[in-house]
């Protein structure tokens, strides 16, 4: 049973090449993801004064992971010589880093989505959630800021760095 589904999954992927690198895109970008949260809320133990400073340090893991994984798994087929995508790579991320330093310092000041998105789990009557979500607000605006983000690299790395081919250009 579980061999027949993945045998429609994969002819269903071949008639959709696009859907299967948005999906394999979103395993890389949700290995990404694990990858810097660890690495911030493990440096954020050790220095909780440089908040900022660990959420960069984090970012900044989860670019190497996620350039490593699309470039031989992802885009492999659309690959040719790596230094040039490194570099368009680099230049997406180095805008959507900052964008993300940008909203994480706007959700931290003045935004602080952690009392919104609390008031609404104590209104469903999770008040332990709601608690756990209103006390660690940098770890909320950082989880907010890093989707902003994903979506912004997926449009980036789709159209400018590794440029997915339209649907006429698909099987040349």
């Amino acid at each position: 049973m579980i061999i027949t589904a993945i045998r429609h999954l994969r002819k269903w992927f071949a008639q959709y090449p696009t859907a299967k690198k948005f999906v394999k895109f979103g395993i890389v970008g949700t290995s990404s993801t694990v990858v810097s949260l660890l690495a911030f809320w493990l440096l954020s133990l050790q220095f909780p004064a440089l908040n900022l400073l660990t959420k960069a340090a984090g970012w900044i893991m989860g670019f190497f992971v996620g350039f490593t994984l699309n470039k031989f798994w992802t885009y492999v087929d659309q690959t040719d010589d790596g230094e040039k995508y490194l570099i368009k790579y680099i230049a997406v991320y180095a805008v959507t880093f900052f964008i993300y330093l940008g909203f994480n310092v706007l959700c931290d000041h003045y935004l602080f989505p952690n009392v919104y998105i609390s008031s609404v789990l104590d209104s469903l009557g999770w008040l332990q959630s709601a608690a756990w979500t209103n006390n660690n607000g940098p770890l909320v605006s950082n989880v907010i800021s890093i989707l902003l983000n994903v979506m912004l690299n997926f449009i980036g790395t789709n159209f400018l760095v590794f440029k997915v081919p339209g649907p006429n250009e698909i099987f040349d």
